[in-house]
């Protein structure tokens, strides 16, 4: 096989109920490039690692499965997956999601081909829960064209299975802090990337984002209040990185997250557990955003 043009990096824990979906529709995409898949397992206990060996029987040319020892986390199987990339661009996607256009790698190749100031492509997703359909819907994002300073303000919006980028533009070396911060390594990246060029947004749905019991999102629902603060701890630290220059932006994502959790612990009436926190976002919160929420409004604000 020739160096491929494009590295799709597929982090899988526990998917076996997902993972011949998720391959197949990475295998399905038609291409006038070489592309390479790379299954990086995080020592899964199910079968998901036998179903990616096969796979790499079955496509010796196309895909390689990287395993650890034991169980790494998602920060380091996503470092080692970018480590081990051979293509000029990077994707990403997790093995409980796929591809839902046949055409999503090529799209987002000649956007980048076409501009080299850009170093990010993502574009919308179809959000699909398992075990409640009525939820479904497309994630959309308003603005064509991204800068640092939107990923400053917004905090992670790029969904894993969109994200696209040109290998080599960071170092290899990353700092230890970013370990500091699981599951956020996606929040991290799109920043440091950012800060040597643009990001495009294909406003098109070319993915879908699996939502179920078993996924990463779904614990982070559960542990809000973790969550959050682990959200604004980062916030600080990327505020600090990109030498303040953002403040603003940065303090206004914070409001947002402290609004959020705020009305989190009014709701739930756990505000009593956290007394110290509760009045801290009491004062420190978005107050117009807070009153959306008591409205109903679910974010109180519109995608990025």
């Amino acid at each position: 096989m020739r160096v491929p043009l494009v590295s799709v990096c597929l982090f899988t824990y526990n998917y076996e109920r997902y993972l011949h979906q998720s391959v197949d529709s990475i295998l399905n995409q038609q291409c006038d490039f070489d592309f390479e898949i790379l299954i990086c397992d995080d020592c899964s206990t199910d079968n998901t690692l036998k179903i990616a060996l096969e796979y790499q029987l079955n496509h010796p040319q196309i895909i390689r499965v990287l395993t650890h020892d034991e169980n790494k986390g998602g920060t380091k199987n996503w470092i080692r997956a970018m480590q081990s990339s051979k293509g000029k661009y990077i994707a990403f996607m997790d093995g409980d999601d796929y591809f839902s256009n046949a055409t999503k790698l090529k799209k987002q190749v000649d956007i980048m081909e076409s501009d080299n100031s850009f170093v990010l492509c993502f574009h919308s997703v179809d959000e699909i829960y398992d075990d409640a359909p009525e939820l479904n819907k497309t994630v959309t994002f308003e603005k064509e064209y991204y800068e640092l300073g939107d990923f400053i303000k917004n905090g992670w919006f790029v969904r894993t299975s969109s994200t696209f980028f040109r290998n080599n533009v960071i170092s290899n070396e990353l700092p230890e802090w970013v370990h500091d911060f699981p599951y956020r390594f996606d929040t991290i990246l799109h920043v440091l990337l950012c800060q040597h060029g643009g990001a495009y947004n294909l406003k098109e749905s070319l993915s879908v984002w699996r939502k179920h019991k078993q996924g990463m999102s779904n614990w982070l629902m559960k542990n809000q209040v973790e969550n959050t603060q682990k959200k604004i701890q980062l916030a600080n630290k990327l505020n600090e990185i990109t030498q303040f220059e953002f403040n603003n932006e940065s303090s206004l994502f914070i409001a947002k997250e402290k609004s959020l959790l705020f009305f989190y612990l009014l709701r739930n009436f756990i505000f009593w557990k956290y007394p110290v926190l509760f009045i801290n976002c009491f004062f420190k919160m978005d107050y117009q955003i807070f009153f959306k929420l008591l409205k109903g409004k679910r974010h109180g604000i519109k995608n990025a």
